[in-house]
């Protein structure tokens, strides 16, 4: 990240300035799979087009962002996903892509630019084939080490629910074997912005996810690739709770969707108004941003990064002792 960029990050920390250094681009939501706790598996009817994306970006730019996490849908489906990686390395932004990894040895000439990918796995090859098809383990695992090989940072994110509670031993002695970090992050609780209760199929009861993330807590201290901070496991030990966070949504971070709708965090899309680039330019839409916080945080990256923007770093140091199940 730039001095220009790092300076503007802190007139945002103190309130002063709202700044995009992070944007979360969903390039389309088209997919070449169909999992069962995801709604994004079609191109929308009005995604944006190549030269639309640019100014977009450039805009963006122009307003500080200085890294950028390219997501679906697939973005390695995107037919001009070569051109925007490059036109994003071409203004000095450090690019990222979560990616179910199928695509990655027929696009290396893409990935091989990136600076970190990060694909999707549900538990080991039984609980993640029967999410996402069969072969789909072997294909995401020939990703990983695809992209490893041509000397990019690869990741795992697990999103923990019914479907995989019972197999997380397993997906950790496995990446501790391949040697590939990963991320749990539950399947989306019920608690949005306003408090309502919207139970998904995949997600586990409140009792259940704390005991499982609590699991999760034990096996990271003695399993280096378990990605997650501890502040984020203390948070999903007590979920729900009442202890809102400090939100850097909207201050230093936003999400821009195919359709070019710009929010605030991709997390509550369906529940903010929408801001539209391609309507009203990237710097109107960022200004007109909605800037406020959840009921509840849930996502394992972004309260991590609310526990750093609040300054709460004694909660993101590890235990004396290993994090027990809540009573």
């Amino acid at each position: 990240m730039n001095t220009k960029a790092l300076a503007r990050g802190a007139l945002a920390r103190l309130g002063i300035k709202p700044v995009p250094l992070a944007v979360g681009f969903e390039i389309t939501h088209q997919c070449n799979l169909a999992c069962g706790y995801c709604d994004r598996h079609t191109k929308l009817p009005n995604e944006m087009t190549c030269e639309q994306i640019f100014a977009a970006l450039a805009e963006l730019v122009e307003l500080g962002m200085a890294h950028t996490s390219l997501d679906g849908g697939e973005p390695l489906t995107h037919p001009n996903i070569a051109e925007v990686v490059d036109f994003l390395l071409a203004r000095e932004v450090q690019v990222y892509m979560n990616t179910n990894g199928k695509l990655i040895p027929r696009k290396l000439d893409v990935v091989r630019k990136l600076s970190k990918v990060k694909i999707s796995m549900d538990g080991p090859r039984e609980a993640h084939d029967a999410m996402r098809g069969t072969g789909a383990f072997d294909k995401a695992i020939a990703g990983a080490r695809a992209a490893r090989e041509v000397g990019v940072e690869v990741a795992l994110t697990c999103v923990v629910g019914t479907h995989n509670a019972d197999h997380i031993d397993e997906l950790i002695d496995f990446v501790e074997a391949e040697r590939l970090p990963i991320i749990f992050q539950p399947a989306r609780p019920s608690l949005f912005l306003d408090g309502q209760n919207r139970d998904a199929t995949w997600v586990l009861e409140a009792d259940l996810l704390r005991q499982t993330l609590a699991h999760i807590a034990r096996r990271r201290r003695d399993c280096k690739y378990i990605a997650n901070g501890w502040a984020s496991l203390r948070h999903f030990r007590a979920f729900p709770n009442d202890k809102k966070l400090p939100c850097a949504a909207g201050w230093i971070n936003v999400t821009m969707d195919p359709e070019g709708n710009l929010y605030h965090c991709g997390q509550v899309s369906r529940l903010v108004r929408k801001h539209n680039v391609v309507r009203l330019g990237a710097r109107r839409a960022f200004e007109s941003l909605e800037r406020r916080g959840c009921a509840q945080c849930w996502c394992a990256r972004v309260v991590e990064e609310n526990y750093a923007w609040g300054g709460r770093i004694l909660q993101m140091l590890p235990p004396v002792r290993a994090l027990e199940p809540a009573g």
